[in-house]
């Protein structure tokens, strides 16, 4: 299975997106990190300030009995309501003092250390920050434990910084969709000159020959591509002209000799022989001419704005061939839609046209077929006939030149309906073909030109 190739811009924007959500997440994260290390700094301050509370309301007697008086520098601490609660440790671990509101952090869990230290701690369903802080109270050395209920209604540093999170990912998303939609317009503009770059080269029948890419516009990662792709273009239409150039020399060069051993033959005893190589000689002549007018349609550029009446000239088209078609057997009639239909053309490639597909339908029509050629008031010239049909596989085919497959028929060169193909390609239209079994029919639509009136008339037929 062949693997499609992927869109640049698609690339692009899936890496900018990756990489739009690995900063989200690494700012998210450095923030969150630096808001809750900000909230422990706060949490440690706090409960120090408390600890330095109970520090102040210890005392001792005069028998060295440790006493601890309430006042309202503590009021927070002694509040079963606020969060808070205490034990002051001696050091064998044996609780002195400890708050009204019940701590349920086990006494072996708090950490009797020679410095303060700040730990958290979580139980089933609560979070506790709290701090230890060794103190000599006249001859005892006493620690103070401090914890405070992070999930009690009263602390809200913990609320304020999940909804700072909360809301700020609810407006930092939106912006990050909004950032990739950005990307897209600004991918979508950067690469607008390779799109027009690439419809440039875009067309039905192959490269025009004088084609080059010279959008100064184009990216500078893409302009060696381009510059590569005109050379192989200049490469490529140096080639064709040195083949088209031969070609067309060397059929004007084979006139001389084939007029010479026309008139030899004239001289041949043997009528039958001179028959023979007469119709040879004129077939021969037939495929120059032909390769000579193939070359001159890509050599030069055609006028094709000029006023050409369709019903003249397939008048005298029809009447040009009509000998022929008469000769071998066939009736052919013209079926004008007006007097006059106007378009825009070069009238004698029209009428070279005309005549290929003229010729083409009496050689390939079976005895006793009818050829109509018709002019529809649209400007579409159209050529059809009740001979055996094409098959449509071949359809695309026998616009080649010197396609000839099952023709019974000799003396074609296959060059007549390729000259069709090209005069109708430089009249920017094309040939439309359908085809049945009974009935083959060849139309070119011109652009139609306004004419003052026009009279409609019926069907004129040419008799022998």
């Amino acid at each position: 299975m062949t693997r499609q190739p992927r869109s640049l811009m698609a690339q692009i924007l899936r890496w900018h997106a990756i990489a739009v959500l690995m900063t989200a997440i690494a700012v998210a994260g450095s923030v969150y990190l630096f808001l809750d290390t900000t909230a422990a700094r706060i949490q440690h301050q706090t409960l120090h300030v408390h600890a330095q509370a109970l520090r102040q309301a210890l005392s001792h007697d005069g028998t060295g009995r440790l006493r601890l008086t309430q006042d309202n520098t503590s009021a927070a601490v002694f509040a079963p309501s606020a969060g808070f609660s205490f034990r002051i440790l001696d050091q064998r671990g044996t609780v002195l003092f400890q708050s009204a509101s019940k701590m349920v952090l086990p006494t072996a869990d708090i950490p009797l250390e020679n410095e303060e230290s700040f730990f958290r701690r979580q139980s089933r369903r609560t979070f506790y920050a709290g701090t230890s802080s060794p103190a000599q109270v006249g001859n005892k050395r006493v620690w103070i434990a401090v914890l405070q209920n992070l999930t009690h209604p009263d602390y809200i540093l913990d609320d304020l910084l999940a909804q700072f999170l909360l809301y700020g990912m609810a407006i930092v998303a939106p912006l990050l969709l909004l950032l990739l939609a950005i990307d897209v317009l600004i991918i979508r503009r950067a690469v607008l000159p390779v799109r027009k770059a690439s419809a440039s080269l875009e067309t039905a029948e192959g490269v025009p020959l004088d084609l080059r890419l010279h959008d100064e516009r184009l990216p500078a990662e893409v302009r060696p591509l381009a510059l590569a792709v005109n050379a192989l273009l200049e490469r490529l239409t140096s080639s064709y002209r040195m083949q088209r150039d031969f070609i067309a020399d060397a059929a004007h060069e084979l006139r001389t000799p084939i007029a010479v051993a026309r008139l030899r033959v004239e001289a041949v005893d043997d009528a039958t022989l001179r028959a023979r190589l007469c119709s040879d000689l004129d077939a021969l002549g037939r495929i120059v001419e032909q390769v000579l007018e193939l070359a001159e349609l890509e050599t030069v550029a055609l006028d094709t704005a000029a006023s050409v009446d369709l019903v003249q000239i397939a008048t005298d088209g029809v009447a040009s061939i009509a000998p022929l078609a008469f000769r071998s057997g066939k009736s052919i009639a013209l079926s004008p839609g007006a007097d006059s239909v106007m378009v825009a053309g070069h009238a004698a490639w029209i009428a070279k046209a005309l005549g290929c597909l003229l010729e083409n339908a009496v050689k390939h029509s079976g005895t006793g077929s009818s050829i109509d050629v018709s002019v529809g008031t649209d400007g579409t010239l159209a050529v059809c006939d009740d001979g055996p049909g094409i098959r449509e596989q071949d359809h695309a085919a026998i616009f080649h030149r010197f396609w000839k497959k099952e023709r019974p028929t000799g003396g074609s060169s296959g060059l007549g309906l390729a000259i069709v193909a090209q005069v109708a390609e430089a009249h920017d239209t094309h040939v439309m073909l359908t085809s049945n079994p009974g009935q083959t029919r060849f139309a070119i639509a011109f652009r139609l030109l306004p004419v003052a009136s026009e009279r409609l008339c019926g069907k004129r037929s040419f008799e022998d």
